[in-house]
């Protein structure tokens, strides 16, 4: 919050007071008559702009600090919290450009140089994103933050390694930052130790029972380790928490299909496509489903939908050979494997020398 002139009208310290209770509309009401009866000071368009900022009204939020910079253009303040507006409208290079004037102002503004680099991961300059997150830490080592920051940008770069590395910093900082163990199984998820997954998972759901994605990364993890049962149920958990999310829905639905209950998964993958009609994969699973329950009719036209939707699917062409062949089409299910193999599918050379010969 920005202090101002004791000669100021009661409303501007009454918003204060307003926008530290959380009382967001009444602040703006309050910096709005500070701003009637003196209209020349900054100090009331930038408050009231942290107030519109509360509340999600980022484009009044940026006008009324663009304001506040016009009575004081070295405020550096606002122009990092300008560029945190503009980063929630994703206009990416105007939060840069403030951040970087806010820097130009005060080279030792941390805030400005983490924030810079969050807006340049979110326009996908990781490289650049480091940079930035480098000299946050060199200013303020302890920041848990800046390390997990930087250690999603390495995620992202798939150096994996140097991501935990600044998961576990963070996680050394603050031993409850449940985020951090999170992306750190993610990273080692990358790396194919499951076991270290489940590990950070199991940590998350020590400190946060109902943290979701806790459940849903722990249940992929056990399945890559054919542990399909538990698999299930914590993919069962998550839903509880998440019911609306289709790729809930369709992994247990996978989990189901490995443990042969092909009616349970076909309900998975219905409820996956209510929820997401255009699901891909959904289509191509529900279509494995029904033809293990020997609907191959009901899985060639779930196999139709894949390619519709994904005209380079390989598996779903090979897959709607198998069908196709066994209802007897052969000259079709031929024609499916050899577009698989012109796709690059590793399975189609041999269901063409097995069955098209």
């Amino acid at each position: 919050m920005r202090s101002m002139p004791i000669t100021k009208k009661p409303f501007f310290s009454r918003g204060r007071v307003r926008y530290e209770l959380k009382n967001y509309q009444g602040a703006i009401s309050d910096f709005t008559q500070s701003i009637t009866f003196k209209p020349n000071v900054g100090a009331s368009y930038y408050n009231r702009g942290l107030s519109k900022r509360k509340l999600d009204d980022f484009n009044g939020a940026i006008a009324d600090y663009t304001t506040a910079l016009s009575f004081d253009p070295k405020d550096i303040d606002a122009y990092n919290d300008r560029g945190v507006a503009k980063k929630n409208i994703k206009d990416y290079k105007g939060a840069i450009a403030d951040y970087t004037q806010a820097i130009l102002l005060d080279p030792k503004y941390t805030r400005a140089y983490y924030n810079r680099g969050l807006a340049k991961a979110d326009s996908h300059d990781n490289l650049g994103a480091i940079e930035d997150f480098d000299k946050a830490i060199a200013l303020s080592p302890k920041d848990a933050d800046a390390f997990y920051a930087r250690g999603d940008a390495r995620r992202h770069l798939k150096n994996y390694q140097a991501a935990i590395v600044d998961y576990t910093r963070a996680i050394e900082i603050d031993p409850n930052y449940v985020d951090a163990y999170n992306n750190r199984g993610l990273a080692k998820y990358n790396l194919g130790d499951y076991t270290g997954e489940i590990a950070d998972d199991n940590k998350i759901l020590t400190i946060d029972a109902k943290y979701a994605n806790a459940y849903y990364n722990r249940a992929l993890a056990k399945g890559k380790m054919n542990n399909y049962v538990e698999e299930l149920d914590d993919f069962t958990t998550y839903l509880g928490l998440s019911p609306n999310d289709p790729d809930g829905y369709l992994e247990r639905g996978n989990a189901k299909l490995n443990l042969e209950d092909y009616k349970g998964a076909l309900d998975d993958y219905n409820q996956t496509l209510a929820l997401s009609p255009d699901y891909t994969s959904a289509y191509f699973d529900r279509g494995l489903a029904k033809r293990h329950l020997e609907d191959y009719t009901g899985a060639i036209a779930d196999y139709n939908k894949t390619i519709e939707l994904d005209p380079k699917y390989s598996d779903a062409y090979n897959s709607r050979g198998i069908a196709k062949h066994l209802l007897g089409d052969n000259a079709g299910s031929c024609a499916d494997f050899k577009k698989a193999l012109e796709l690059g599918n590793t399975y189609a050379q041999e269901n063409l020398d097995k069955f098209c010969k």
